[in-house]
């Protein structure tokens, strides 16, 4: 069979070009979508952080003062009042529970987003673009 003899219809030419601007069409957006969910992470990580760290000072600093107002309370143990170091402690157990709860939102949707980005890595890798090859870790989010 001579390959220069083959004759193919304009129209199934035609699908096939359709067809792979599609594709390329396609891959360049999910490569978009992917870099722009890339640089959201990375915002949220540096945001996080920023906001950990002053939820943490502003809690150490009201645990500070507490400390400070039940020592200028009292001078000696038999002094303090126990009801006010039982609503000392439940007040400290309540801000406590607090930042659990926001460490384990903020957990939880870090692995949510992991997830995804891991997924659309996943469907690159599928495309055969194993030049994006994104193997980044961040902590231990799988």
């Amino acid at each position: 069979m001579d390959l220069k003899n083959i004759k193919l219809p304009i129209g199934i030419i035609a699908v096939i070009v359709a067809q792979a601007f599609g594709i390329i069409w396609y891959v360049a957006q999910l490569d978009s979508t992917v870099t722009g969910l890339d640089v959201s992470v990375a915002e949220m990580k540096e945001t996080q952080s920023d906001v950990d760290v002053a939820v943490l000072q502003t809690e150490v600093e009201n645990l500070k003062s507490q400390v400070i107002d039940i020592e200028s309370k009292t001078s000696t143990i038999g002094e303090i009042d126990a009801d006010e170091i039982w609503e000392a402690i439940t007040d400290l157990e309540d801000r406590i529970d607090d930042l659990e709860t926001i460490d384990a939102v903020m957990e939880n949707e870090m692995r949510t987003i992991m997830s995804d980005h891991s997924g659309f890595n996943d469907v690159l890798k599928e495309l055969n673009l194993g030049a994006y090859g994104d193997n980044r870790t961040y902590g231990d989010y799988k």
